[in-house]
């Protein structure tokens, strides 16, 4: 199920269309290391060299340059970068100079604490043509607790000035957790003064390898938080996590809503990227998005790109079938977040429903009609 308003003049819009009646890769991520300057609480991917030995190595640039051909002949024409800090892959201004000149159009996924002279070099000499950055707090002191960078916020903003100077369009994400909530209201004012707007992310998942290798699951803000926080403004942070002590009590008898008269609602729910989009992680395997690594992986760098594409067509409808419990619950037209990808994050198979989401499905969809909130928090669009 696809549901986006399209702009037929709008030429990326008439690429997306075609390709998803062709079902052609359009957008690829790469995931090029694990590695990153800061050492978050809730990180999903980063490790150490020794912590991500069992799970393969890094791909040279020469395999990377490799893998690209073929996705260019494929027809693939963005590229999305990211990590770990995807800057700190070794050859990185190479690798990205050399794919900057082939004509991919790139969006650079970063913390933005690391730049090295010859990084930014690289990026004033072939501007990307987005950066997404993620936000961890609003002073040195919060990027101290979370990331364990004492000078993090410093660099951050440095390097979202230094973007702005070169007028490279910039994207910037708030991932909440219990430590940094309380500088909700300061990243407010931060993006005013930038001028720029942000999106606030709480949907916190465990390391995809070893959960023992993160503390998300003890950072992140529990269903009835995540609620309260999404129907108030930033300056009421405060107010929003004490009142979800009162709210988490509604979970005591919770049971997933059925709907009326055996109705179900569609049983395919397919985004955009799963017709459109893959994803290739630092050790060479391949998956539909990031958040499905681990689920069928393909080997594009064995089978090649086409071959390992087709595969995962093939198991499209079984990949993103809907589990029976979301077709027939009432919440369904309200979960805003209840892809394949993210029911696989939360109970490592995309057939069965996360009971986290549930929670804050029903938590949010109550605190909202208490509060008469008409707006909806939304997640990040995956194209």
């Amino acid at each position: 199920m696809i549901e986006k308003v399209w702009n037929k003049d709008r030429i990326f819009d008439q690429l997306q269309m075609r390709a998803i009646e062709r079902r052609r890769p359009l957008s690829c991520t790469l995931e090029l290391t694990y590695r990153c300057n800061f050492k978050c609480r809730m990180c999903y991917v980063r490790m150490s060299d020794a912590q991500a030995a069992p799970y393969g190595r890094m791909k040279t640039v020469e395999e990377w340059l490799g893998m690209a051909k073929e996705l260019y002949d494929a027809g693939v024409l963005n590229l999305t970068l990211t990590g770990g800090e995807c800057t700190l892959y070794p050859g990185f201004e190479q690798l990205y100079e050399e794919l900057s000149r082939m004509g991919f159009r790139i969006t650079v996924m970063s913390n933005a604490g690391a730049y090295s002279d010859s990084i930014r070099e690289v990026f004033r000499r072939y501007p990307p043509n987005s950066v997404g950055i993620t936000l961890y707090g609003g002073s040195n002191e919060t990027y101290e607790a979370v990331t364990g960078d004492p000078k993090g916020y410093d660099k951050v903003v440095e390097n979202i000035r230094f973007f702005q100077s070169i007028r490279v369009p910039i994207g910037l994400n708030f991932t909440m957790i219990r430590q940094n909530a309380m500088d909700y209201p300061k990243i407010g004012r931060l993006c005013q003064e930038l001028g720029l707007s942000y999106t606030l992310i709480t949907d916190i998942t465990g390391h995809r390898h070893d959960v023992s290798l993160s503390e998300a699951m003890e950072c992140r803000l529990t269903p009835a938080e995540r609620a309260c926080v999404a129907c108030h403004p930033p300056e009421e942070v405060s107010i929003a996590l004490e009142n979800a002590r009162e709210l988490e009590k509604e979970l005591a008898n919770f049971r997933i809503p059925a709907v009326k008269d055996g109705e179900r609602t569609p049983e395919q729910q397919y985004c955009i990227g799963a017709h459109t989009g893959c994803a290739i992680y630092w050790n060479g395997d391949m998956q539909t998005c990031i958040s499905l690594n681990g689920w069928h992986n393909k080997k594009p760098f064995e089978t090649g790109f086409e071959e390992a594409w087709t595969q995962l067509k093939a198991e499209q409808e079984e990949t993103f079938h809907r589990p029976t419990a979301c077709q027939e619950c009432e919440m369904s037209g309200d979960c805003i977040h209840n892809c394949a990808g993210r029911r696989f994050e939360g109970k490592g198979s995309p057939h069965e429903p996360d009971p986290y989401t549930c929670q804050y499905t029903y938590l949010l969809r109550l605190y909202r009609s208490r509060q008469k909130v008409t707006d909806s928090p939304s997640s990040p669009e995956c194209v």
